[in-house]
């Protein structure tokens, strides 16, 4: 029975969901998910979700967004890219033969759109992982390879247990000797909104700029809290800060003239205790790198998983 390509529907929901969680087990998603992170996103086009089916059984989809309504800054400084934040095939031995369809027609429509790249995934205000996990999905990985889909670079998971978590001496007297210097680790206070916002804006990538004003959005609320955020001062100016959103740990960032002080050890170190102190037995990180890696293993973290982030020239 030949395959036919269509865009998603409302009726494809319960199609695409049994897909996803036959062909990407560790990523499933749920009815909720699919409606927030996907349907309601900003730069969601249908013509861009697109489905392979064979008779009334959906064999594979593909996701693909480009920021048609929401700009997306410095991840997109020339609204020149595309991005790929789901695809699966459904077995796996299909994926030549419908997964090769599936790509050759986003990338036409991502061509026609003016796009000159596609990355896999890292797409800024929703992606579900920031690459291919190979170890759990290498016949995706491969098949995306072969495809001209080259590694960027690579992105850790890391997950820690937090329970028994206790401030170090050494982390101590290292906030001391940066209190001396005038630098002072604290909770955000609602005063502190402009000249936040200001740090964000010289010193943050974009999105976690987009990010930060939608959580300080809900503080009025109680949809998030003061106390989730944890900031570096010097003077009246904010030289970094950390967050946290339940047990995900992150961001956070030091101000490039502030950095190798030992100020990004201090956020982290009262991050996660402020997150022990509300309960949380974990912490995870969804996205950090090599050498970010090595000081999160100081506080306990482990690797969970690792993801290619993948890039083709369209």
């Amino acid at each position: 029975m030949a395959i036919r390509l269509t865009p998603f529907s409302d009726s494809d929901r319960e199609a695409v969901l049994r897909l996803w969680k036959k062909a990407l087990p560790l990523d499933a998603v749920s009815m909720e998910t699919l409606e927030t992170r996907v349907l309601l996103d900003d730069n969601f086009d249908r013509q861009t979700f697109l489905l392979a089916k064979e008779g009334a059984e959906t064999m594979g989809f593909v996701l693909g967004l480009v920021g048609r309504r929401l700009p997306l800054g410095d991840a997109d400084p020339k609204g020149t890219r595309a991005w790929i934040t789901a695809f699966a095939v459904f077995p796996d031995s299909r994926l030549p033969e419908i997964g090769g369809m599936l790509l050759a027609e986003l990338e036409d429509r991502f061509r026609k759109a003016g796009k000159n790249d596609c990355l896999v995934s890292t797409y800024p205000p929703g992606y579900f992982t920031p690459g291919i996990d190979r170890k759990a999905y290498p016949a995706l990985f491969n098949f995306l390879q072969g495809h001209g889909y080259a590694v960027e670079k690579e992105a850790i998971s890391m997950d820690a247990p937090i329970v028994l978590f206790q401030v170090s001496q050494k982390v101590v007297e290292l906030e001391g000797r940066l209190r001396d210097d005038g630098i002072q680790v604290r909770e955000f206070r609602r005063e502190d909104l402009l000249g936040f916002l200001d740090f964000l804006e010289a010193s943050m990538p974009t999105d976690w700029v987009r990010v930060e004003r939608a959580n300080l959005r809900k503080i009025p609320d109680g949809g998030f809290h003061p106390y989730q955020i944890t900031v570096a001062t010097h003077g009246d100016a904010i030289v970094g800060y950390c967050q946290f959103e339940g047990s995900h740990f992150g961001p956070f960032g030091v101000s490039d003239s502030y950095q190798g002080r030992g100020i990004g050890t201090v956020l982290l170190a009262r991050t996660l205790e402020r997150m022990r102190e509300h309960n949380y037995h974990d912490a995870w990180v969804m996205w950090t790198d090599d050498v970010a890696a090595k000081v999160y293993e100081k506080f306990g973290f482990q690797p969970t998983r690792r993801f290619s982030v993948l890039r083709k020239n369209l």
